[in-house]
């Protein structure tokens, strides 16, 4: 045993029967959930296992559970959940980094004390256990290797001795096999007939997949076991004289009154007596847009520096406040700007996204001028709250489905080139809505620059359905997923109805989805 070793880390080596074996089982688990199938119905069961197995391993090292740990078990369900209501790819993406940051979180609190923990010092201690659990990867092995090869049981050098017989045959049947195939033919018949029902690349992917389950499942928890985040209270910040702080915040808090003055003055009262001739109202909505969402990114950065490095002063309090009340005018400008042009060129993914991190933004920074007075304020936990809320809100309403209806019901006719923003650009949880769209009577073909019909559009939708249809055969077991579900019903529907004797000539592009 090593002397360094963590009392923890002891406790796994040598309850190795345990918590190897259940890390083996979590990875079984772990591939039948996921393998090639990362947003069916068992992927919120995989979710729901991670945390009976969590609780399973807290309870064998005498951890209770805690009451503040109920949140993060919320969200990750509900997470976890609304991936399979939807096929859109972002919203996958998200709702796994959200619910692998927030296990994180959940099993941090569990192990330490984070009440007096600061944003950085959260922040520092998530990059920390994450190092510490790529470090912890070789353990299972070297922990099993000891377990069987220091147990008196002869049962364990039996299956060692077994494992290493069977290395022993496959790499000496890589040589063997392929001389034996080329020396008789009869023989290759045969053997190609028995092989032809044995997939050994699903075996392969099947086989990588439980490694991985079962490597990152006891890799993880020893990672947490080894107990190396910083002890005690935190370690006196260096403070920097609050004169250069209030200084470059002033130049900038200046700069910023003006432009918000400006802003009141003609975009939020003035707008109504008209623009320069040569400007839309589309141009000015979107000219600066981005440049204020970055403006905003930034001051958010900087107050929370500012907090950190300069000692505390009132007029350094006073100015990050008007910083930050000026970023709200700023922020309240860019949503301004956005519904502007919302309302020239209708709802997309994007812009329903932009308008979602605007408001979140400014949750947070109402959040950091109450951690300006109030230094104990657990901005962190606030910061996870309001993204957690407000991204479950977002992955819940299916972005697509929501900026497709709203499209639909504010034009008379849809243009064309709507209709094929839907097929080509959003995901397939708007299948259900574009097979109600009747492309001879709810389809303007006059837009300036289209060179289109009924009967180019109507074919273009009959191969969307049909490459939606057969791209989602077999999907009622492991794979069910709400949204494709009611696609392929959709599209089977549309087909149905729309059945083609003819073949087309006009060539669809494959859809992605």
């Amino acid at each position: 045993m090593n002397v360094t070793e963590r009392p923890l880390i002891a406790k796994m080596r040598e309850n190795y029967r345990y918590f190897g074996g259940l890390s083996l089982l979590y990875g079984i688990i772990f591939a039948f959930c996921l393998y090639k199938n990362m947003h069916g119905i068992t992927f919120p069961v995989c979710v729901a296992i991670t945390i009976v197995f969590a609780v399973l391993f807290l309870k064998k090292i005498n951890y209770r559970i805690m009451k503040q740990s109920l949140p993060y078990i919320v969200g990750m369900i509900l997470l976890s959940i609304s991936t399979v209501l939807t096929s859109s790819f972002f919203l996958h993406f998200f709702n796994l980094a959200g619910i692998i940051l927030l296990f994180f979180v959940f099993m941090i609190h569990q192990f330490y004390n984070d009440r007096d923990w600061n944003f950085p010092a959260y922040l520092k201690r998530i990059f920390i256990l994450a190092g510490t659990v790529i470090e912890s990867i070789p353990k299972p092995y070297a922990h099993g290797a000891e377990y069987l090869g220091g147990s008196k049981n002869k049962k364990n050098h039996i299956i060692i001795a077994i494992a290493i017989g069977l290395c022993i045959a496959i790499g000496s049947l890589c040589m063997i096999l392929p001389l034996l195939l080329n020396s008789d033919i009869i023989f290759a018949k045969f053997f190609g007939e028995m092989l032809k029902y044995i997939n050994f690349r699903t075996i392969f992917g099947i086989g990588l997949t439980v490694v991985i389950g079962f490597t990152l499942s006891y890799a993880f928890f020893c990672g947490l076991c080894k107990y190396n985040f910083p002890e005690g209270k935190e370690r006196r910040r260096k403070y920097y004289n609050p004169v250069i702080g209030i200084t470059f915040t002033s130049v900038i808090s200046f700069i910023y009154l003006i432009y918000c003055l400006i802003q009141i003055m003609y975009l939020f009262i003035g707008i109504q007596k008209g623009l320069p001739s040569d400007v839309t109202y589309a141009q000015y909505a979107r000219t600066g847009f981005w440049e204020l969402l970055t403006v905003g990114m930034i001051n958010f950065v900087m107050v929370l520096l500012c907090m950190y490095l300069f000692q505390d002063h009132i007029a350094m309090k006073i100015i990050l406040t008007i910083i930050s009340g000026c970023t709200f005018i700023m922020l309240f400008s860019a949503a301004y700007r956005m519904m502007m042009y919302i309302g020239a060129y209708h709802l997309t993914f994007l812009r329903i996204l932009v308008l979602w991190f605007l408001i979140v933004l400014a949750l947070i920074m109402g959040g950091v001028i109450i951690s300006i007075y109030k230094g104990r304020f657990p901005l962190f936990r606030y910061i996870m709250g309001v993204v957690s809320i407000m991204y479950i809100g977002l992955a819940f309403s299916r972005p697509d489905v929501v900026a497709a209806k709203y499209n639909i019901a504010h034009e008379e006719k849809l243009k064309v080139e709507d209709v094929r923003y839907m097929m080509n650009r959003m995901s397939i949880d708007v299948a259900p809505i574009i097979a109600g769209i009747d492309p001879r009577s709810d389809v303007d073909y006059n837009s300036k620059g289209i060179y289109e019909n009924a009967d180019n559009l109507e074919q273009s939708m009959y191969y969307y359905f049909s490459d939606i249809a057969q791209g989602n055969e077999g999907i009622f077991f492991r794979k069910a997923n709400y949204s494709r579900i009611r696609a392929k019903l959709a599209a089977d529907k549309y087909l149905e109805l729309n059945d083609r004797s003819k073949e087309y000539d006009f060539e669809y592009r494959d859809y992605k989805y």
